[in-house]
C-alpha cells in the first residue's frame, strides 16, 4: 500500500512535468506562428531606406554569355530591422520578359502569372525572418537583356510577439515543480531513515516493557498475559473511537504497563486467596501511585504515567487514588480502566472463577455512568458481542505445555503503530 502511494505520487509528478513542458512548447510554436498584421512593402537593393523595418542588398558575383544570352549570378541579403518577425512571405523581382532560371540556393524561384516577375518562395513555406536576423539566398538567371535588380516587393505577415507573461509563468511553474520534486525526493529519503529509527526505538521500548511485564507477571502468576490483553482491548476501543494513530499507540503502551506498580506489592498480599484486610486493600491500591512514580520519567510516551496512576478511578468519583470524577479522569485512563475491568471479570482469579459473557455484559452496563465512562462502555460491549475479545484470548492463550509467551513482539503491534 505504501509503495503504491509512493508510485502514485511519483507518477503524478511525471504527469505534471509532461503537461508543463508540453504547454511551454505549445506556447512557443503558437507564438511563433501567430500573426497580427500583413506586410506588403518595397525593399530597396541599392542602399536606399524605403522601409524602416526591412533592408536589402544584392551583389552580382558572376556573369557569362552563352548563345546570345547573359547568365548572371546574384546574392541577396534581406535584413529585418523591425521588432516583429516576418513569416509566410513571398518576394517579387521585376525582370525582363525572356528571363529564365538556371539555379538557386536557400530559396525557390518561379515565374509568376504575369511572366514579368520572378516569385521567390522559401524552401519551407514557414521560414521566419526574426527581428535582427538576415535572410541570405542566391540565384543564377539568364536573359538577352541586362538584369539589374534594384527593388524587391515583399508580401507576408508579421508574427505576433510572444506572450512573455504566459511563457514566464510556465517557466516559473516548472521551477516550482523542480523545487517540489527535489523536496519530495529528500522527504522520501528522510522519511525512510526516520521510519528505520522509529523501528529501532520500538524495539528498545518493547524490550523495556517486556522486562516490566516479566516482573509483574512473576509477582502475580494468576494474571499472566493480563497486561497484553488489556493493551489489545484498550487499543481496539481507541481505534473504534476513531482516535489518532499516535493516541492508539500510546494507549496500547499504557495498557502494557498499567499495572507496573504491582512490583512494589508484597507477594503475600498480592496473592492472598482469602479476604483482604483494610490495610492490605490499601496496600494493593497503592500500586497505582507506585506505578505513576515508576513511569514518571517515561515522558516520551504521552499519557503512560496517567494510565498507571488513574486506571482505577471511577466515573462517579469514588475511585482511587485521587477520587477524580467524570472528564477529570484522563481519557486514556478511562479506556484502560474499562479494558482492565473486563479482563478481570473474564479471567480466573485466586479468589473466584471468571464470569460468563452475559454476566460480564450485565456488570459493565450496570457500571455505566458510575464506575465507567458510558461513552466507552458501548465500545467494550460491542467488542464482546462481535467476538473481538475471543480473538484476543486465543492469541494470548497458554501453549499445550502450559506455558504462555507473554513477551510483546513487533508483529503484535496493531498495523497502525509506527508505520508497520
Amino acid at each position: 500500500m505504501k509503495i503504491s502511494k509512493a508510485l502514485d505520487t511519483f507518477f503524478l509528478y511525471c504527469v505534471v512535468i509532461i503537461i508543463l513542458i508540453t504547454a511551454y512548447f505549445a506556447e512557443k510554436v503558437s507564438s511563433e506562428n501567430r500573426v497580427d498584421s500583413t506586410v506588403e512593402d518595397e525593399i530597396s537593393l541599392t542602399g536606399a531606406r524605403l522601409s524602416d523595418e526591412l533592408y536589402g542588398s544584392v551583389r552580382k558575383t558572376g556573369e557569362w554569355r552563352r548563345f546570345g544570352s547573359t547568365s548572371s549570378q546574384f546574392e541577396f541579403v534581406i535584413k529585418n530591422l523591425g521588432s516583429e518577425a516576418i513569416t509566410n512571405w513571398r518576394l517579387y523581382l521585376e525582370v525582363p520578359e525572356d528571363t529564365t532560371i538556371d539555379s538557386s540556393w536557400n530559396i525557390e524561384l518561379s515565374k509568376d502569372s504575369r511572366n514579368n516577375l520572378l516569385l521567390f518562395t522559401p524552401q519551407n513555406a514557414n521560414i521566419t525572418i526574426k527581428p535582427g536576423d538576415n535572410l541570405e539566398f542566391g540565384a543564377v538567371v539568364r536573359s538577352k537583356k541586362t538584369i539589374d535588380p534594384s527593388v524587391l516587393h515583399i508580401i507576408g505577415y508579421k508574427a505576433a510577439g510572444r506572450n512573455n507573461i504566459i511563457k514566464n509563468l510556465i517557466l516559473f511553474m516548472i521551477l516550482v515543480w523542480l523545487v517540489a520534486f527535489v523536496g519530495y525526493l529528500v522527504t522520501r529519503f528522510n522519511l525512510r531513515n526516520y521510519r528505520e529509527r522509529q523501528k529501532n526505538d520500538v524495539r528498545i521500548i518493547l524490550q523495556s516493557m517486556n522486562t516490566f511485564i516479566s516482573f509483574i507477571d512473576a509477582k502475580d502468576p494468576y494474571t499472566r498475559g493480563h497486561s497484553r490483553r488489556v493493551a489489545m482491548y484498550a487499543a481496539e476501543i481507541a481505534k473504534r473511537m476513531e482516535l489518532s494513530e499516535d493516541e492508539v499507540q500510546n494507549i496500547y503502551y499504557g495498557g502494557l504497563l498499567h499495572d507496573a506498580g504491582k512490583i512494589s506489592i508484597p507477594d503475600a498480599v498480592l496473592n492472598k486467596p482469602g479476604k483482604l484486610t483494610d490495610e492490605e486493600r490499601k496496600t494493593i491500591q497503592s500500586h497505582t501511585v507506585a506505578g505513576g512514580k515508576m513511569l514518571k520519567q517515561l515522558s516520551s510516551i504521552k499519557g503512560i504515567r496517567e494510565i498507571a496512576l488513574y486506571h482505577h478511578e471511577r466515573y462517579d468519583g469514588k475511585g482511587y487514588p485521587e477520587g477524580l470524577k467524570g472528564d477529570k479522569i484522563p481519557i486514556y485512563a478511562r479506556i484502560v480502566g474499562v479494558a482492565d475491568s473486563y479482563d478481570a471479570m473474564s479471567s480466573n482469579r485466586v479468589y473466584r472463577r471468571h464470569l460468563n459473557k452475559d454476566e460480564i455484559i450485565e456488570e459493565i452496563q450496570q457500571g455505566s455512568g458510575t464506575q465507567f465512562d458510558p461513552d466507552i462502555v458501548k465500545y467494550m460491549v460491542d467488542m464482546i458481542n462481535d467476538g473481538y475479545v475471543n480473538v484476543v484470548k486465543m492469541e494470548t492463550a497458554e501453549n499445550e505445555d502450559g506455558t504462555n509467551d507473554i513477551h510483546i513482539h513487533e508483529e503484535d503491534l496493531p498495523g497502525v503503530y509506527m508505520g508497520f
